[in-house]
């Protein structure tokens, strides 16, 4: 596939240093390709197969002008700071909750023609046996970087948006985000997806996070309007000692999402939280990989994933908990559950313990399975018709999780949205 690689050098001038980074990444991708189930991560989502059946002429996003966002897919009756994203360049921040002085933040395609700046995420272009992160680095020109102070709680929870109006028809975008939480300071942080016309574009982003000493980040991903779309997210975070990194995944959208986490609990009374949904119709298919790596000792985590699918959708959990041998203390908890209503859909689940130490709890577990129709007549006796019955089980199921929410605005706007997609649903 010819990503016209020159033409990207000459028209996004950058540091010399990340030029070579450029070259040699382009080169590892082209020498990989787009990932093939024939790797052990990709084995539930066949990437490249899924590229060539959906896009006929896939290029890169090489755009330089900035158009203007629809405003009308700004979040009304919801107070919040905002930083909006435009086919993964920046257009603007607005942080007027907030105490400005504790808050830096900067476009990326900035840092790369600042070699002083540029020195202190060089070493997150590292190379990845991962060919989509060496894609990613290759063509990112833009995306943030936001740095966040020491003993600072946020007043209002901070939305990034991001837009895809039309010239990303038939694109991939490539983009990075950089967040830094500093000492005891706490951040809600929602990712929020809009498309314009349905078009039909790949996104491919990076995120790295760190999370400094009694730090707390709350993140949620909201994707939840049917579209075109085709997404992979690679998330890695840092979290030191008696930190927290919350995630609650609300995956209902794009035909394909892949979601990555990878969490290093890298110091004592570290915690990471992973929730989510997947709630899929059609011929939607969407992943999610976990790994949350116990690297010290008396860290916790927990994950609880829930799935519906629905017509032809396909849905993948692979988690894992890795526990180091100087990681004494470790509890570690998943479980997988999903419910599944169409015989031509299709449910993989792929728990994984990786243990070394030995005064640990860990536990994962996974079940499928259709609805229980013992459950269905219960209901049925009481005057609702199947499909209500059917209706009131599937949220009971999913409202489980929305409600390890602990952010109770951010419960109240998810719940909402929730309540507005299942509506639309025939289950």
């Amino acid at each position: 596939m010819n990503f016209k690689f020159e033409e990207f050098q000459k028209s996004n001038l950058a540091l010399k240093e990340l030029n070579n980074i450029r070259i040699n990444c382009y080169e590892k991708f082209k020498n990989q390709g787009f990932p093939t189930k024939k790797q052990e991560h990709w084995k539930y989502t066949d990437l490249k197969n899924i590229i060539s059946n959906n896009f006929t002429n896939l290029e890169i996003f090489n755009n330089k002008k900035i158009s203007t966002y629809n405003e009308k897919f700004i979040i009304k009756d919801f107070k919040h700071n905002k930083i909006i994203l435009l086919n993964g360049n920046f257009i603007e921040s607005d942080f007027s909750h907030e105490d400005s002085k504790k808050i830096q933040i900067a476009p990326l395609k900035k840092i790369f023609e600042n070699k002083k700046e540029f020195d202190k995420i060089k070493n997150y272009f590292n190379d990845d046996q991962n060919s989509m992160i060496s894609l990613n680095h290759a063509f990112a020109n833009d995306g943030i970087i936001l740095d966040i102070g020491s003993d600072y709680f946020f007043n209002s929870p901070l939305i990034i948006y991001n837009f895809f109006d039309n010239t990303a028809e038939n694109k991939i975008i490539n983009n990075k985000i950089f967040i830094s939480l500093g000492e005891k300071s706490n951040l809600s942080l929602i990712d929020f997806y809009k498309c314009e016309n349905n078009i039909k574009y790949f996104n491919n982003t990076i995120h790295n996070y760190t999370i400094k000493k009694k730090a707390t980040l709350k993140k949620f991903n909201i994707d939840v309007s049917l579209n075109n779309s085709y997404n992979y997210n690679s998330v890695k975070i840092k979290s030191y000692s008696n930190s927290i990194f919350e995630n609650f995944l609300f995956s209902l959208g794009p035909n394909l999402i892949k979601n990555e986490i990878h969490c290093n609990l890298l110091e004592e009374f570290s915690s990471c939280f992973v929730n989510g949904i997947m709630l899929l119709e059609g011929n939607q298919q969407h992943e999610l990989k976990t790994n949350v790596n116990h690297k010290y000792e008396n860290c916790k985590s927990s994950q609880l994933i829930k799935s519906v699918l629905l017509d032809n959708s396909n849905g993948t959990y692979q988690g894992k908990i890795s526990v180091d041998k100087k990681a004494q203390k470790t509890n570690g908890y998943q479980l997988s559950k999903a419910l599944i209503l169409s015989e031509k859909s299709e449910f993989n689940s792929k728990p994984e313990l990786e243990i070394y130490a030995d005064d640990v709890k860990c536990s994962h577990g996974s079940t499928t399975g259709n609805i229980d129709e013992n459950s269905i007549f219960y209901l049925m006796t009481r005057g609702l018709t199947r499909d209500q019955a059917n209706k009131m089980i599937v949220e009971g199921f999913l409202n489980e999780v929305i409600e390890t929410i602990t952010d109770t605005s951010i419960q109240v706007f998810i719940s909402k949205l929730f309540n507005e997609r299942i509506n639309k649903i025939n289950i």
